[in-house]
């Protein structure tokens, strides 16, 4: 399967152990990633606010170079970048008026034929929980998770056509297939205070502070995440929050790489800042 890859500005950066291990699980599963060339920022969630004609216009370039490419799949891993091509892809598909203006701007035909999906949206519905479940060769037993999905990932439900708005499974089914309980708590879907970190940090220590409480109140033992903006929000800022949960906040890829018997240091595992090896360990998974 061939398919457009959008890093984002985050996976070239701050979050190269979750590229490391998104192109590694895909490798595996013989998704060949087609990385978009000369691609350009999304305009992250903030961009539309401020001119949303503009912010069409960033990620209908990516989504125009991807046809360019040949190919007709394009997938994400931030839920942020998902968010916006999909955006994007809706709005030049479904309003006229700013695909005229998208196409003025940038001299091209509006493309409308790349499907935009999120890497967990492509593994769970293309690829299939059964294909996956066949490669693991360790399985995560013994581990109590909790699947956070964040606010991007399946809303609004017309853009994302993703899983259910509110009470979301995807990411918990795909964790079972691996081996690990997941637990039953009621912030998976809520928001951990996304780009506000840069702006006004108190609102992401607050609503990151929901997030891990309720998470550790459910009983779970680490968090899984498919945004790293949510990662580095919840990993990042624990002591911030004055919180000694020390928490580990795990990629879902990471997770995957885990089960299909990837050593933890080729999936950037130990580079996380509350690390997850003591707990690793103690089940026999490192």
């Amino acid at each position: 399967m061939n398919v457009a890859y959008f890093p984002g500005c985050s996976l070239h950066s701050m979050s190269r152990e979750y590229d490391v291990s998104t192109r590694l699980v895909c490798q595996h599963l013989d998704i060949n990633l087609r990385e978009i060339e000369d691609w350009n920022c999304c305009g992250a969630t903030a961009a539309h606010s401020v001119n949303h004609t503009l912010a069409v216009g960033l990620s209908a370039r990516n989504l125009s170079i991807a046809e360019e490419m040949n190919l007709d799949k394009v997938t994400a891993v931030c839920a942020g970048c998902f968010s916006r091509l999909k955006a994007a892809s809706h709005e030049l598909r479904n309003n006229p008026h700013i695909k005229a203006e998208v196409e003025q701007m940038l001299k091209v035909t509006a493309p409308v034929k790349p499907e935009v999906e999120h890497l967990l949206q492509l593994l769970v519905e293309e690829i299939g929980l059964e294909a996956i479940r066949e490669k693991v060769v360790k399985p995560l037993k013994g581990l109590r998770l909790a699947a956070y999905y964040g606010c991007l990932l399946t809303r609004p439900r017309q853009i994302a056509q993703f899983d259910d708005p509110e009470q979301p499974v995807s990411l918990d089914n795909l964790l079972k297939t691996l081996g690990a309980e997941t637990v039953t708590w009621g912030h998976k879907a809520e928001c951990c205070g996304g780009g506000y970190a840069a702006s006004d940090t108190d609102i992401v220590l607050d609503l990151g502070g929901q997030v891990l409480k309720s998470a550790r109140q459910a009983g779970a033992e680490a968090i899984v995440v498919a945004c790293p903006m949510c990662q580095g929000n919840l990993d990042m800022r624990q002591k911030a929050m004055e919180l000694d949960f020390r928490l580990p906040i795990i990629y879902f890829t990471q997770l995957i790489g885990l089960a299909f018997g990837y050593k933890s240091g080729q999936l950037g595992i130990n580079k996380l800042f509350n690390s997850p090896m003591p707990l690793l360990k103690s089940k026999g998974l490192a």
